[in-house]
């Protein structure tokens, strides 16, 4: 937790006591040196203003939810199909977990400025880092942190909301260690001239809800590809040779490869069934290839052909009803196991929503941060998926699976 800057008197310490939060970061300063001192004493790790404690990797992200344009009254803001723009830091947090396994990931998302934000607000910010493995770090926005160093019951009512989703992902843990389910993979080393443009394409991929997997060019194994239908390469310079060999393997296999004109000459015939404006396609061996006629320069557009190619019948989760919606969907070790976390990034939670899981499971089991077991979850089982029928929740659902 980020210690507020309003917050000079140690008492504020007694909010904390025996709550979730184990780690402050408290400002250097005369101000805050009693507050540092009683914090060490009562067992907190106390970390300064911009250094990540070790084994930690500190991100930038940013306030998760749906973004309200300014100038226009309070609307939320739209790209050019018009779903709402939501903001969110799973893709950051799974980048972040791949290209540096060894280390947990914190996001440091302040409140918007002068921003009125309910506790539905800051559920949302820790569930939006808790279900893709990260932690926010909690930080508040100055009207609660004076209700809470005047005691007003609104106030603590909202730091009990804090807490409580804090202890939920904390009594969670093991879900951190289930390996993502995905259609697709995304083959970079999203870094130098391939920074922006990798980064934000898992960005918009996850927005049009299209599962992947990370795939950091330098750690491509043998199991890399497993279970996937499709390989999504858009760096800037050709892949090596070895790279080329797996990735072709994998087409001639059954699967898809959708690039640009950097990868270079493509193997196979040209496709007869199907065509787009902006791809080439080429069938090869059991699989296909899908090479951009000119090199993608805009992420956006790549993001949604790339849905268009791999289809949305192979939707892993698609919802009914549920407003500006997100999900991460992660199996067990075995895939006897699965959780599907499903977010709603608006003000408030659904009244009456349906999602629907594609694998072999055959039961579910809905929890909410202060709900273990949601009553009235209605399950209907399907050919290779499960419809789930929620009931008024909030704006975070937990769906465990189970074959």
């Amino acid at each position: 937790m980020r210690w507020p800057a309003a917050w000079k008197d140690p008492s504020a310490l007694n909010l904390l006591k025996g709550g979730p939060f184990d780690s402050l970061i408290v400002d250097r300063g005369a101000d805050f040196e009693a507050v540092r001192a009683a914090a060490l004493q009562a067992g907190f790790q106390i970390a300064d203003t911009g250094a990540a404690p070790s084994g930690i990797r500190i991100i930038k992200g940013e306030w998760p939810g749906v973004r309200v344009a300014a100038g226009r009254g309070g609307a939320a803001s739209a790209g050019p199909t018009g779903v709402p723009w939501v903001d969110s830091n799973g893709w950051n947090i799974r980048l972040s977990a791949a290209l540096h396994p060894e280390s947990a990931v914190w996001v440091e998302a302040s409140p918007p400025p002068n921003a009125r934000l309910t506790a539905a607000s800051y559920l949302i910010a820790i569930a939006d880092s808790g279900a893709y493995g990260g932690r926010w770090i909690v930080s508040l926005d100055n009207q609660l942190a004076a209700g809470l160093a005047a005691g007003r019951s609104e106030s603590l009512d909202t730091w009990k909301a804090i807490a409580s989703a804090a202890v939920f992902f904390a009594a969670h843990q093991a879900w951190a260690e289930y390996a993502p389910v995905a259609v697709a993979g995304v083959v970079s080393d999203f870094a130098g001239q391939n920074e922006f443009f990798g980064r934000e394409l898992l960005n918009l991929l996850g927005r049009a809800g299209l599962h992947y997997r990370i795939l950091p060019k330098g750690a491509i194994a043998g199991s890399s590809f497993e279970n996937l239908r499709a390989l999504l390469y858009a760096d800037a310079e050709p892949p090596s040779p070895a790279l080329r060999k797996q990735v072709l393997a994998f087409v001639q296999d059954g699967g898809m490869l959708i690039t640009g004109p950097q990868w270079g000459a493509v193997p196979g015939a040209p496709a007869k069934a199907d065509s787009h404006l902006r791809y080439s396609l080429r069938d090869s061996g059991k699989g296909r290839i899908a090479q951009a006629i000119d090199t993608p320069a805009d992420p956006y557009e790549m993001a949604g052909d790339a849905v268009v190619l791999v289809s949305h019948r192979y939707d892993l989760v698609r919802f009914w009803n549920g407003g500006a919606t997100g999900s991460f969907y992660a199996a067990a070790p075995g895939r006897k196991k699965a959780v599907a976390h499903l977010l709603f990034y608006s003000n408030r939670g659904p009244d009456s929503a349906s999602v629907r899981i594609a694998g072999p499971y055959r039961t579910a089991r809905a929890s909410t941060v202060d709900t273990p077991s949601v009553p009235g979850v209605e399950v209907q089982l399907q050919k290779d998926a499960l419809e789930v029928h929620l009931p008024q929740v909030s704006q975070y659902v937990a769906l465990e699976l189970e074959v």
